[in-house]
């Protein structure tokens, strides 16, 4: 028998849920899976209806009682990739949760889909000022491609958001921009999930003041509150940095301000980026 998943950090990507996840894995009532990030429900609804069981046996055993161990894929100060190994502490005494953070699944997946097989997942969305997200994403992708990664093809950012921000104008989608306009899949998840079950935040609220972010999602999870301490000021998973030429930063604020207003207004607060 396994734990099966409290929560769900659905996306974004480039938003820091890998710092997140990690914070959330610190706490001692919460135990990580095998896999941060298992991209299970991207898989499509065929694959889930037969791997299902699968799924459950990537989070820790309800019999065993030792220490958990995972992989955890991270960047070291030039961008390159590594992996260390995460020793989880596991105490007896006390009840624990679970939980993944596959950060495609807030764009790529559909709702109904998690609803079928977690219809009472406390899903966590983690969003970014979104200009800053979409260069994020598309350095990843270059970086893939440097890697030799098949599926990845780009050019520079400015051409690659301004042929994307054409195609969005006739109706169309693409990789880097339409990540950042939140509010069109918040409303298909909110369609799916009550409101009580899905919980938005900002990077930047996380990152100015971490503890009361993970206070509130504490009280969200049913957890006790747990003091971080030191540990709150690392981040996790992230590129070295790069800043983004003037005049394509201004013509992507332009392109974004109506959807952030909206979203704004729908959620019914300020966006603190």
């Amino acid at each position: 028998m396994y734990l099966k998943p409290s929560y769900f950090i659905i996306g974004e990507r480039k938003c820091g849920t890998s710092s997140l996840f990690r914070y959330l894995v610190k706490h001692p009532n919460v135990l990580p899976g095998i896999l941060k990030e298992p991209n299970f429900f991207g898989k499509g609804s065929n694959f889930v209806q037969q791997h299902i069981d699968k799924y459950w046996s990537l989070f820790p055993s309800i019999e065993n009682n030792g220490d958990l161990y995972f992989e955890w894929p991270e960047l070291n100060s030039e961008g390159l990739l590594y992996h260390e190994e995460v020793r989880v502490p596991r105490n007896t005494d006390i009840q624990h949760i679970t939980g993944e953070a596959s950060a495609n699944t807030f764009f790529e997946v559909e709702p109904e889909l998690v609803y079928r097989y977690q219809p009472d997942i406390k899903l966590i969305l983690l969003i970014r000022e979104p200009v800053e997200r979409a260069f994020s994403h598309h350095r990843m992708y270059h970086r893939f491609m440097e890697e030799a990664r098949g599926g990845f093809d780009v050019t520079d950012f400015a051409t690659d958001v301004r042929n994307e921000m054409h195609t969005i104008a006739k109706g169309g989608t693409g990789e880097f921009l339409a990540p950042g306009i939140y509010l069109n899949r918040l409303k298909k998840w909110l369609a799916v999930f009550p409101d009580n079950q899905l919980k938005v935040f900002t990077l930047g609220e996380l990152e100015r003041d971490p503890q009361s972010v993970m206070n509130q999602i504490t009280a969200y999870l049913g957890i006790p509150a747990h003091d971080y301490g030191d540990f709150l000021r690392k981040r996790f998973n992230q590129a070295p940095a790069a800043s983004i030429e003037s005049e394509i930063r201004e013509e992507l604020l332009q392109f974004y301000a109506p959807h952030n207003q909206a979203l704004a207004h729908f959620i019914g607060r300020e966006l603190k980026w």
